[in-house]
């Protein structure tokens, strides 16, 4: 089905019949999966022991038949694709043309695998295999970790097609797709996964498929192709086929690998991953004594009170006026405060010799203004502000080391007294380090990793005044570092926001701004999260200083981040984890649960009970704190485990370290914290937690209980292949996986208690065994 590129975008939107022309024949096109060639059209069948495979050279339609067992179709046929020519058939391979078209087909049989290999003669569209429904009973499908999908549900039906065509690199984790069919399984691996596309229709009540690949015009040698393999029964068997695939070529990097080249990735082993909150530089947690504190910034009887209040922002001092310091100090009025002091003891203009004439000074301050203070980097003129305050304060804060919310050694310190002794700890920007030293040093003495959120995706105008700080570089990139789209245009950024940068165009700017981060800190992070580099969004760029492919630009993530393990020694992570990036990064946020209703106005509702939070307070916004029920809609594609599959952790378990998106983690949904801490230990995956003093002491007792009986066993199984699953009950609540020889977790999500190999499982519980020992737990 070659069309053009404008009836492949109707495509894409609609799934309406299409139709194009050009400067040679285009075939006119129905993409609907009954369609049906007029005619007979040659044909030739292979065949081994396993199968039968017959194959019309005009139609590309493509029927099985496994050994024992009826026909399936595996491609229907298709209409007006013109006569076949240069048909050569050796054995168990034929190659043929199709002139009208403009396309030359390749297609092998080997043992399990039918290969297919489609070549074209010029850019275009061409969509291949349309699959119907009535051939399997349910749909093996990696969505995010992974899911089944009966052939006749509703619900699933609505779900899939209001999605619409969604490109494989972003909308699947991994470029396979797995049938359904009784006895045995069909799973279908794209050889190119860039540049393809696939949508859901319900044609007779079944949920049908249709799948296609546009060959672009800044590809040289313009080929697609899937191998399309017949396996066992197992519903996580196409996983097994798509992880036998990509060893055999080469492609598999075990954990094991990846901490002999960074040891310090041994260290996720058994962590759970916790966000941190409150990165400022002085909280109200380091105020010793508020009305005290509040009295001395009121009357600013020393030079060095009234230069900081002079530099308080609006908000700051009306928070100083409304306090009243010899009643309760309202939570809101403190942070408001502390934020505007932690601003003003920005930059190197807060000290003045005359100020503080006649405050004594600590030597570690004496040394830093005995220094050029040009020269001074931000944690340093971070560390002298602390300490010029601190002495015109005597006694009112805590030490300048010890201060922060969530990122400092007051909230280290709660974790290792308590026994939290593996963890992989996250900020949302590089300046908790530099605020925060004593912090980041105290996290990796007790065996931690801990690193900054960064971002290399989106580029803003350097005057623009509603920006992150990540999509800040300098007027030059931004004025030629943005994607190009085939058109012309600029490829708009994250939320419409500046533009998608070009990953070869950052590559200097990416290289000089980590280095500054590392070179600017006491002791650098040891690890590091790249967003989106992993995600799936991948584009072909126009530009003509920086041309690139999808290949190109996926090339150009996976050095980038290659080029931070191994300059820099850091454990890598980057948002989703899709396939294409695992032989790179060590962790991934986004796989066990994703995105879940990107865009629902529910969801930004403050009236609605599923409003999931504003990006405020700054210590611990409330949309990462906030625990809200999960709107109904997405329990059965997210939640449900009776249409679960551990298919990620199938193909990757022993190379990628995956959880939760940091939007949606293991406690945001109130109803879901007891299923999601089930698929946690069944999955052996990790929890993900927002965390700052005060969510600690809420969340304490839950998360230590989780911990203690999870992080052994991801100890023990993080190695280990997920070799086997099943569902133990017909209606699939009792749920079994196997890590190779290493032990079994067995999950009851039913509210019935259940017998397993001589142990009861609780109702809403789990069992599991390792080494030879047996641990229930109820979440």
């Amino acid at each position: 089905m070659f069309i053009s590129g404008r009836a492949w975008a109707t495509w894409r939107r609609t799934g309406k019949t299409l139709s194009g022309s050009g400067s040679r024949r285009v075939a006119c096109v129905c993409l609907s999966l009954a369609a049906i060639t007029s005619g007979a059209a040659a044909e030739f069948v292979f065949s081994n022991s396993m199968w039968a495979v017959r194959v019309s050279t005009e139609t590309i339609g493509v029927v099985a038949t496994p050994t024992g067992r009826g026909d399936i179709t595996v491609a229907s046929p298709q209409a007006d694709l013109g006569p076949a020519a240069d048909e050569r058939i050796d054995g168990n391979r034929a190659t043929w043309s199709l002139p009208d078209v403009g396309m030359s087909v390749t297609m092998e049989l080997e043992g399990d695998a039918l290969t297919t290999r489609f070549v074209s003669d010029g850019a275009g569209e061409f969509a291949w295999p349309g699959i119907p429904g009535e051939v399997a009973r349910g749909w093996i499908l990696p969505l995010h970790e992974g899911n089944y999908v009966p052939t006749e549900h509703a619900e699933w039906q609505r779900f899939l097609i209001e999605r619409g065509a969604t490109d494989t690199t972003e909308g699947l984790s991994m470029p396979f797709w797995g049938l359904d069919c009784g006895d045995y399984t069909l799973t279908y691996i794209a050889t190119n996964e860039l540049n393809n596309a696939y949508r859901f229709e319900e044609r007779d009540g079944r949920l049908s498929m249709s799948f296609g690949h546009e060959f672009t015009r800044n590809w040289d040698h313009k080929e697609y192709g899937l191998t399309i393999r017949l396996g066992g029964p197992s519903p996580i068997e196409p996983a097994r086929k798509y992880r036998e695939w990509v060893i055999g070529r080469g492609e598999f990097v075990s954990m094991r690998r990846k901490i002999e080249r960074t040891p310090e990735a041994a260290k996720l082993l058994g962590a759970a991953h916790i966000y941190l909150w409150g990165d400022k530089l002085l909280t109200r947690h380091d105020v010793r004594g508020w009305p005290e504190f509040v009295k001395a910034l009121r009357a600013s009887a020393s030079p060095p009170l009234a230069r900081l209040v002079s530099r308080l922002d609006e908000d700051a001092v009306a928070a100083l006026a409304d306090i009243e310091a010899d009643a309760i100090v309202y939570k809101y009025l403190k942070d408001t405060l502390t934020d505007g002091i932690s601003e003003a003891l920005r930059g190197s203009g807060y000290y003045n010799a005359a100020a503080w004439r006649d405050v004594e000074l600590p030597d570690e301050a004496t040394q830093l203004l005995a220094a050029d203070r040009a020269t001074l980097n931000e944690p340093d003129i971070y560390r002298l502000n602390g300490l010029l305050l601190t002495a015109a304060l005597p006694d009112l804060l805590l030490p300048p080391e010890t201060w922060g919310d969530g990122v400092s050694t007051k909230m280290i310190n709660r974790f290792v007294a308590d026994g939290l002794d593996r963890l992989w700890l996250g900020l949302d920007s590089w300046q908790g380090g530099f605020r925060h030293p004593a912090a980041i040093e105290r996290a990796q003495d007790a065996g931690y990793l801990i690193g900054p959120y960064d971002s290399f995706h989106s580029i803003h105008d350097p005057d623009e005044e509603d920006t992150w700080e990540t999509a800040q570089f300098d007027r030059a990139l931004y004025e030629t570092g943005a994607i190009v789209r085939a058109d012309g245009s600029y490829k708009r950024g994250f939320k419409q926001k500046g533009y998608n940068l070009s990953p070869i165009a950052a590559r200097p700017h990416v290289e000089r701004r980590v280095t500054w981060i590392v070179d600017s800190m006491r002791r650098p992070y040891n690890s590091w999260f790249v967003d989106c580099d992993a995600y799936g969004e991948l584009f072909d760029d126009y530009s003509e200083l920086h041309p690139a492919t999808q290949l190109d630009d996926m090339r150009e993530r996976l050095r980038r981040m290659a080029w931070i393990v191994d300059e820099h020694g850091a454990v890598v992570g980057s948002e989703g984890g899709s396939a294409y990036a695992a032989s790179t990064i060590h962790f991934a946020h986004g796989m066990t649960t994703p995105v879940v209703g990107w865009g629902d106005p529910d969801f930004k509702d403050k009236e609605s009970p599923y409003y999931l939070g504003g990006y405020w307070p700054s210590d611990g916004p409330a949309v990462f704190t906030k625990q809200v029920p999960l709107k109904p809609e997405y329990y059965l594609p997210y939640f449900d485990p009776t249409y679960r599959l551990p298919l990620f952790q199938t193909a990757f378990h022993d190379s990628v370290v995956t959880t939760h998106q940091w939007g949606y983690a293991s406690l945001k949904f109130s109803d879901q914290i007891a299923t999601t801490a089930l698929a946690e230990a069944l999955y052996s995956v990790p929890p993900m937690y927002h965390m700052n003093l005060d969510e600690y002491r809420k969340h304490r007792t839950r998360m230590l209980a989780h911990y203690s009986f999870l992080s052994p066993i991801l100890r023990a199984f993080a190695l280990e292949a997920l070799t086997d699953f099943e569902w133990v009950t017909e209606d699939r609540l009792v749920q079994r996986t196997v890590f190779g020889d290493a032990g079994e977790v067995v999950a009851n999500f039913g509210d019935q208690a259940y017998e397993h190999g001589g142990a009861r499982i609780p109702a809403r519980g789990v069992l599991a065994r390792v080494g030879g020992e047996a641990t229930t737990y109820v979440p």
